[in-house]
């Protein structure tokens, strides 16, 4: 049963609704990509494999912020969404310790969406202590000191998983690129695809979430996405590469929007534990928009502060909630049909 909601909820978070000027049509010809690579519902692989890895008081760590001077200064809102959507997760869900990593000009929208998810801030002497709170760390730009960075922290709080949420990572140059294959400067970036290449090496789960192919996890698939995005082997830049990224994890989530393939996740695990409240509702959905937003996160098309994300406004943020917990609900009732 877990496997026949994944479908479906793989299913929804893969309605794509761009508008023209952007690469269209690509969003689940990525999604079957990634799908034939791993074989099962996106969605369920990386809720069932969470359960399997994360238990009571184990940290997880989610890396997320997107964006550059002077599009998006603070991020996008795609991204710190779909974090705190998964960060309250497994806190309620598996009673796991969320520890949020993204460049400090975008913590501060980062935070204020967990807030209004429900997820407290704590300081560092206080990470485990209580359910319900996450720790939220600025990661150091550029590549100098960023492989024993991510050493450090792994050491320091020995997660049980590295998941990434619209994340960008390099391409096989080193270059970091939009989805319109515009060069992203690498020292205006936290190189944490550190993160998940030692958590690979040290065997901790890594889970990547992406709607474009330039987001950390994408490697897995990384051929198919320089076959199917219009920038995909020829950006707009001097490198002349590409944006498809060279970094993999072990689980990719491939989404219309990086947010829903997080909430989609959120969702399974719902499923999976039994318990609807495990994904957050539409009017906390609410909340975290307009928190994100007034914190400094613009929206990722329109590069404007509204209520919107990826261009798609907040009503069809809270629907797209609606349409999960239908889902998750329905699956979880049973009714013997008596005709």
């Amino acid at each position: 049963m877990p496997e026949i909601i994944g479908e479906y909820v793989d299913r929804l978070c893969n309605v794509e609704m761009r508008m023209k000027g952007l690469p269209r049509g690509v969003t689940y010809p990525l999604y079957e990509a990634a799908r034939h690579k791993q074989g099962t519902p996106l969605t369920y692989l990386a809720a069932r494999r969470l359960v399997e890895e994360v238990a009571e008081n184990d940290s997880v760590i989610l890396l997320t912020g997107a964006g550059m001077a002077p599009w998006l200064p603070n991020g996008e809102t795609d991204g710190p969404l779909g974090t705190a959507s998964l960060a309250r997760a497994v806190s309620t869900g598996l009673g796991a310790t969320p520890i949020y990593i993204s460049e400090e000009r975008n913590l501060e929208p980062v935070v204020a969406t967990s807030v209004a998810a429900g997820i407290s801030i704590v300081p560092r002497s206080d990470v485990g202590a209580r359910r319900q709170a996450a720790l939220a760390l600025s990661f150091p730009l550029g590549e100098e000191g960023a492989a024993e960075e991510a050493r450090q922290i792994l050491d320091e709080f020995q997660p049980k998983a590295v998941i990434a949420i619209e994340k960008i990572g390099p391409n096989e140059k080193g270059i970091f690129h939009s989805v319109m294959g515009v060069e992203i400067p690498a020292e205006s970036q936290a190189h944490v695809y550190h993160l998940t290449q030692e958590a690979q090496r040290r065997g901790i789960l890594t889970i990547g979430i992406g709607d474009g192919g330039n987001e950390l996890g994408y490697g897995l698939i990384a051929e198919d996405v320089k076959e199917l995005q219009d920038y995909g082997k020829h950006c707009q830049c001097p490198c002349e590469s590409g944006i498809a990224t060279v970094e993999s994890t072990e689980v990719l989530v491939s989404a219309a929007v990086s947010n829903w393939g997080a909430y989609g996740v959120s969702a399974c695990l719902a499923f999976m534990l039994g318990d609807s409240e495990v994904l957050h509702d539409t009017y906390t959905e609410y909340r975290m928009l307009e928190a994100c937003a007034t914190a400094g996160a613009l929206d990722g098309v329109y590069g404007t502060q509204i209520l919107a994300v990826d261009g798609i406004n907040w009503r069809t943020q809270q629907s797209l909630i609606t349409m999960l917990h239908s889902i998750v609900s329905n699956g979880l009732k049973e009714f013997q049909r008596p005709f």
